[in-house]
C-alpha cells in the first residue's frame, strides 16, 4: 500500500542495489561519518565485534569506514547486508546474527526504539555542501532580498547551516517578549505572551496566594475554573469487580485464539 507517507511494500523487493566505488575521499571519511565520535562509543562499550549498516547510497564507503574503525579501536567490524525492511530502520536481527555486541546506523534514521537491547549509535552523517551553488539557486528563485526565508535542512546538512541562523530564545525578563511576532502556523501577528507580567518590580520575594487561583485569566483557564470539579470524575468503587481474563495474543494480522469464520 503506498501513500504520501510511506513507499510501496515491494519497492525494497525491488530496488537494486549496487556497490559503486569509494564515494567519499579518504581524508574526509573521519568528518563525514564521525568516526571518532564512534571509535569513542566502541571503546566506552568494549565491543569485540560490531555491526555497521549502512543505507543502499553509502555502501561504496562501507569498506573504507570498517577498516578504519578496525585500525582505530581493535575491533571486528561487520558491515550488514540486505537489511529487513526499510534502510532508515535498524537491523537488530542482522546484527545479532552476526553475534554483534553493538550497532552502528550510518545515513538517515526513523529513529525508532530498538526491539531488542542492543547498544545502537546513530551517524546522521555531514554531507559536503557546495555552498556557492545554494546562493547562487537561492538568489536566482528569491531575488528579494528582504523578503523572510524559512531555510530547511536534512540532518546531514545541518552543519553547513552555521550558528547564525540559530538564534536562542532570549531568557524571561528580556525586552523581546514584549515585541509582538508572526505566528507562522496562522499567518496572524500574535500579541506578548500573557505570562509577561506587564507590571513586573523585579522583585524575588514570593507572594502567597490561595489554592487553584489563577495567575493570567485566558478563556480556556476561566472556563476550567468555573466547573464544578477541575479533573477526571471520582468514580472509584462504582465499577463492578470482574475477574481478569487472558487478551488477544500473537502477531496482529492473526491472532492464535480467533477462529477461522
Amino acid at each position: 500500500m503506498e501513500s504520501m507517507f510511506s513507499s510501496p511494500a515491494e519497492a525494497a523487493l525491488q530496488r537494486e542495489a549496487g556497490v559503486p566505488g569509494l564515494l567519499t575521499p579518504l581524508p574526509d571519511l573521519d568528518r563525514v561519518y564521525e568516526l571518532e565520535r564512534v571509535a569513542g562509543f566502541i571503546r566506552d562499550l568494549g565491543c569485540e565485534r560490531v555491526a555497521l549498516q549502512f543505507p543502499d547510497q553509502l555502501l561504496g564507503d562501507a569498506v573504507a569506514v570498517a577498516a578504519r574503525l578496525e585500525e582505530t579501536t581493535g575491533s571486528k567490524m561487520f558491515i550488514l547486508g540486505d537489511t529487513a525492511y526499510g534502510s532508515c530502520c535498524m537491523d537488530v536481527l542482522g546484527a545479532e546474527q552476526a553475534g554483534a555486541q553493538a550497532l552502528i546506523h550510518f545515513g538517515p534514521a526513523c529513529l525508532s526504539p530498538p526491539a531488542r537491547p542492543v547498544p545502537v549509535a546513530f551517524v546522521l552523517g555531514q554531507r559536503s555542501v557546495a555552498l556557492e551553488l545554494c546562493v547562487k539557486a537561492f538568489e536566482a528563485q528569491n531575488p528579494d532580498p528582504k523578503a523572510p526565508v524559512v531555510l530547511l535542512s536534512e540532518p546531514a546538512c545541518a552543519h553547513a547551516l552555521g550558528s547564525p541562523f540559530h538564534v536562542p530564545l532570549p531568557p524571561p525578563e528580556s525586552e523581546l517578549w514584549e515585541t509582538p511576532d508572526v505566528s507562522l502556523i496562522t499567518g496572524a501577528l500574535r500579541p506578548p505572551p500573557a505570562w509577561k507580567s506587564s507590571n513586573d518590580s523585579g522583585s524575588l520575594a514570593l507572594t502567597p496566594r490561595p489554592q487553584l487561583e489563577l495567575a493570567e485569566s485566558s478563556p480556556a483557564a476561566s472556563f476550567l475554573s468555573s466547573r464544578s470539579w477541575q479533573g477526571l470524575e471520582p468514580r472509584l468503587g462504582q465499577t463492578p469487580v470482574t475477574e481478569a481474563v487472558s487478551g488477544r495474543r500473537g502477531i496482529a494480522i492473526a491472532y492464535e485464539d480467533e477462529g477461522s469464520g
